[in-house]
């Protein structure tokens, strides 16, 4: 396939920001729900290796009549091996066949060893800060870091690096790869990268998860980049503007106990830096009610199938 399709995809609500991305690194985009297809030369290295919103990238090997599908999953298991992760949807008379291209999922970064009680995707993180139009240039603050996944993600944005450099593909076992192809797109990316232009926190009431955040740090390779503190999120300092306040406050039963607190203290931070944006990921509306200031924007996403909502900020 000389111009490959691919399909990439992401937690609903993040297609646009996806879609803006793969657009970045060169490629022809339309959004569908779920995820975004796209097509141009090196599609495939350049989803898996560069989109920060992506689960999962697979290629477009059949889209035509259901009447065709046997034929083209032979077709495809004698091109690409009897191992083949191939995915079958059918439809009003129609059929796609498509070929998982990265193999472990993308949002797994590879430098999380450990988890907070309520981790967020690299992905979803990612979505949030593409979301507030982060593009690394100013601050960031996240009051309440749990193991540092939007920091460090944040820290991924501004240093340019591709969220994918340092992972193996599926797509390299495939006959026709081309290894040269491959380096010259992990080339590419590695040009980009830069230092932070502006600094990049983190803080939280609880030390244990800043030691978390921080052993994470080191394991991505942020330890003199990022900066982790314990506070609480009513005292803490934002850094100065341009900044963004970036955070993944505690909900559901088991932190019942901690989650109205934590909302009220995010409220008085957010109340005491009109002049900073935010994005907020909150999962009611009962809690949203506990922050004084008012969203601009509102996106319905979902965070591990939960239905959520993320809560766009501007500086006044």
């Amino acid at each position: 396939m000389d111009v490959p399709l691919i399909f990439a995809a992401c937690a609903p609500g993040l297609e646009p920001f996806l879609a803006k991305e793969l657009r970045g690194l060169g490629l022809e985009v339309r959004e569908l729900p779920g995820g975004v297809e796209a097509s141009g030369p090196d599609a495939v290295a350049l989803a898996c290796l560069g989109a920060r919103a992506a689960d999962a990238v697979s290629l477009r090997v059949y889209r035509g009549p259901s009447a065709g599908l046997s034929s083209a999953l032979g077709a495809a298991r004698r091109r690409f091996g009897p191992q083949a992760t191939l995915a079958v949807r059918r439809e009003a008379g129609r059929a796609t066949v498509s070929l998982d291209a990265g193999g472990k999922a993308l949002y797994r970064r590879g430098w999380r060893a450990r988890i907070g009680r309520a981790p967020l995707r690299e992905s979803l993180a990612a979505g949030m800060l593409l979301a507030a139009g982060y593009d690394g240039e100013g601050g960031l603050l996240d009051p309440m870091c749990g193991s540092g996944t939007l920091v460090l993600e944040a820290a991924e944005v501004a240093t340019r690096r591709a969220p994918g450099r340092a992972r193996r593909f599926a797509f390299e076992q495939w006959p026709e790869h081309d290894p040269s192809r491959l380096l010259a797109v992990r080339e590419r990316l590695l040009a980009l990268e830069r230092p932070p232009p502006a600094p990049l926190l983190g803080s939280d009431r609880n030390a244990g998860a800043v030691r978390l955040a921080q052993k994470n740090a080191a394991a991505a390779g942020y330890a003199d980049t990022v900066h982790f503190a314990r506070r609480d999120a009513a005292a803490v300092d934002p850094p100065p503007p341009p900044a963004l306040i970036a955070v993944n406050p505690p909900y559901g039963l088991r932190l019942a106990e901690e989650v109205e607190n934590a909302w009220r203290a995010l409220g008085i931070l957010l109340a005491r830096s009109p002049h900073l944006g935010a994005v907020v990921l909150a999962p009611s509306a009962e809690l949203e009610r506990l922050i004084p200031r008012r969203a601009a924007r509102t996106l319905r996403v979902r965070n591990g199938g939960l239905p959520c909502r993320l809560l766009l900020f501007e500086p006044r």
